[in-house]
């Protein structure tokens, strides 16, 4: 379980990856399978959002560890001036259009390419693609893969060859990989040349005003992903500091409960679960593999958080749990709180809570 994956941890232990209502088609393949496809999904996403609570794990906490002074380090990454010329640059990309030209590719370029991949000899769907844009330099791509497109012309034919980091998927981590590619054109970005006008539509002053605006963001994220991964820290110490019986049968639900998310993705796809993963290169086998650090470390997650509560008699009151089921009511588009209720269930909702309590007692005793 990497620190990264925390925070969306946190968020997906009660109220699901996906919400209700957020469904997004952007590709024209996609709308017009919709009628088949939305009908099915809506019925999967509801069932998406029945997931596992705390009051069905038959696993124990055997022995707590200390939750109180814990000591740990918080770093925040700093936000450099590359960091922000790149969001500058996402700015002004939505302002200008692609041009075809001749001279040869650079960064920020964008290729027009075929590709097909092979790893052990061997090529499949998630190794190929047809005139695909990639812009150079924006790390689409596997690490060393656009590198070697840079200086690329129109037409040409370039042979890649790259090792896959370790961390990636299980059947290619660690793997060389040759990549045929096939380039059918180079294009750069040009912007109008009332792109300055532009900008005040879109709420900056000048181009000044832009790098200002996203220093200040990134400054923020950065804040949040150093609170993210020192609470990360802290529960990984309560946890490797505790003991536990876990049920098997536990860490099977949270894995289906992952599986039916996938479950859902196909459906808005108008796709059985087993084509929907062949087409990503999976069997639902590797998949539920991947997922059993995963379900097991939620496992251990929530028995800690409710036992801590238990210690601390942390309750959630009526009071509290109405104002969540607004917020969640007006967040996705709920006529009421009666209609998330019925939707999630009030255990869900009071498990987060309790949840989120916990964390911040953690918290606010720790020292860093």
């Amino acid at each position: 379980m990497k620190k990264g994956c925390l925070a969306v941890l946190l968020a997906v232990l009660v109220l699901g990856v996906t919400a209700c209502g957020e469904k997004e088609h952007t590709d024209e393949t996609q709308q017009a399978q919709e009628a088949a496809g939305e009908e099915q999904a809506e019925e999967e996403e509801v069932s998406a959002t029945k997931q596992v609570t705390y009051a069905d794990l038959k696993s124990t906490v055997t022995s707590l560890g200390e939750y109180k002074g814990i000591s740990v380090e918080r770093t925040e990454e700093e936000v450099t001036d590359e960091m922000v010329e790149n969001e500058v640059w996402g700015v002004k990309k939505e302002l200008a259009s692609l041009q075809d030209i001749e001279r040869e590719a650079q960064i920020r370029d964008v290729v027009i390419i075929d590709y097909t991949g092979y790893v052990d000899g061997k090529t499949q769907d998630s190794l190929q693609g047809s005139a695909y844009e990639l812009e150079l330099g924006s790390g689409a791509f596997v690490p060393g893969f656009e590198e070697q497109l840079l200086g690329v012309k129109n037409g040409e034919d370039r042979e890649v060859v790259l090792t896959f980091p370790e961390d990636y998927y299980e059947d290619m981590a660690g793997k060389e990989a040759r990549f045929e590619v096939h380039v059918q054109k180079v294009q750069e970005y040009v912007l109008p040349e009332d792109w300055k006008e532009a900008l005040l539509e879109m709420g900056y002053e000048n181009e000044e005003d832009i790098s200002v605006k996203a220093r200040k963001e990134l400054e923020k994220v950065a804040e949040e992903d150093a609170d993210a991964n020192m609470e990360y820290d802290l529960l990984m110490k309560v946890i490797e500091g505790s003991t536990y019986e876990i049920q098997e049968a536990d860490a099977k639900a949270y894995t289906d409960e992952m599986m039916r998310e996938y479950q859902m993705y196909a459906a808005m796809y108008g796709m059985d679960l087993e084509s929907y993963l062949t087409q990503m290169g999976k069997t639902e086998e590797e998949v539920r593999k991947m997922y059993q650090e995963t379900a097991e470390f939620r496992v251990k997650l929530i028995l800690t958080l409710h036992e801590i509560a238990k210690v601390e008699n942390i309750k959630v009151t009526e009071e509290e749990c109405q104002e969540t089921l607004k917020e969640l009511a007006a967040q996705y588009g709920y006529e009421g709180t009666e209609e998330v209720e019925a939707v999630y269930g009030r255990e869900m909702v009071e498990d987060q809570l309790i949840q989120e309590k916990v964390i911040n007692l953690i918290r606010s005793n720790a020292n860093y």
